[in-house]
């Protein structure tokens, strides 16, 4: 027994199956803030989300980050609309905000690991222009301008987590390309909707 039990398990290692890169597909509408957050699931590294976002409206997900120096989170070449990108510590302060792309790819956004302390769980959202982050008491966290640079917190709110958004807006979809991002631990933040899964596996 102890022979066949000990081929079975090298067998098992020789045809392991590695975790497969993925992209998450928006389930429903992925709330705003970070007790709404839609949290993706899967295994491996999350290489994309995908969207659509609605009039005036914010979707937020749950992304971790292992080593801040290999993160980027961009929508560069995967949509026509004027976006904005944020990313926050789990309790909602912000961490960091693109509204144009500083490497050129007109309205577009980026926000990379660079003003991301340590490895851990963090909140990316997306909006589109002029849709912004405010805290409770309706200060913006991060200022509108200047556009094209990635900026930590500046604002009036910059200490304070996110409460609100503010803006009207047009609708669209959206695609996130991400590098250095994985899955967040399940239920480590709750997720907007708990239906129908849709993961897209590669």
């Amino acid at each position: 027994m102890k022979p066949l039990l000990a081929c079975g398990i090298a067998l098992g290692i020789l045809f392991a199956v590695p975790a497969m890169a993925q992209v998450w597909n928006e389930v429903d509408d992925a709330g705003d803030l970070p007790e709404t957050v839609q949290t993706p699931t899967g295994s491996g590294d999350l290489t994309a989300i995908a969207g659509t976002i609605a009039a005036s409206d914010a979707d937020m997900y749950c992304v971790r980050i292992d080593v801040p120096a290999n993160f980027s989170a961009t929508t560069c070449a995967g949509t026509t609309l004027d976006t904005q990108l944020w990313l926050f510590f789990e309790d909602g302060r912000g961490v960091a905000f693109n509204d144009d792309d500083p490497g050129g790819c007109g309205l577009q956004s980026k926000v990379t690991g660079t003003f991301v302390p340590a490895a851990g769980q963090y909140l990316l959202a997306i909006t589109l222009y002029n849709r912004d982050a405010q805290d409770a008491s309706a200060q913006l966290i991060w200022l509108s301008s200047p556009f094209g640079s990635e900026r930590q917190p500046d604002g009036p709110g910059a200490a304070n987590p996110i409460a609100s958004w503010s803006g009207d807006t047009a609708t669209g979809t959206y695609t996130i390309a991400l590098t250095g991002a994985t899955f967040c631990t399940p239920n480590a933040v709750e997720p907007a909707t708990w239906g129908g899964i849709k993961s897209l596996y590669r």
